[in-house]
């Protein structure tokens, strides 16, 4: 269980990885840019899936099975600050405005 803030910058293939799973639930929301980023998750290590909302998405435990990932798109050199939610801490809803 844990509650995690990081922050990264996109690279030149405008992707990067904000969290890799295996074998639990897991929730990354976006603090800033919020609304500017597309969010995809990538679910038992073979299926790319869309997120609806740019700013949060979770992983339910069968879905890290073998692993799961949360990636976020956009323009290259971009800093995103966000929270990871692991285990019990995750919520399920969004907790920034």
């Amino acid at each position: 269980m844990a509650v995690r803030d990081k922050s990264e910058v996109i690279g030149s293939n405008g992707l990067v990885v904000l969290h890799v799973a295996v074998g639990h639930k897991s929730s990354v929301e976006i603090r800033e840019p919020r609304d500017q980023l597309a969010l995809t998750r990538k679910v038992n290590a073979v299926s790319i899936q869309v997120v609806d909302d740019p700013n949060f998405t979770t992983l339910k435990t069968g879905q890290t099975l073998p692993w799961g990932a949360i990636r976020a798109q956009g323009p290259e050199g971009v800093q995103i600050r966000y929270r990871i939610r692991t285990r019990g801490d995750v919520t399920g809803t969004p907790e920034f405005d």
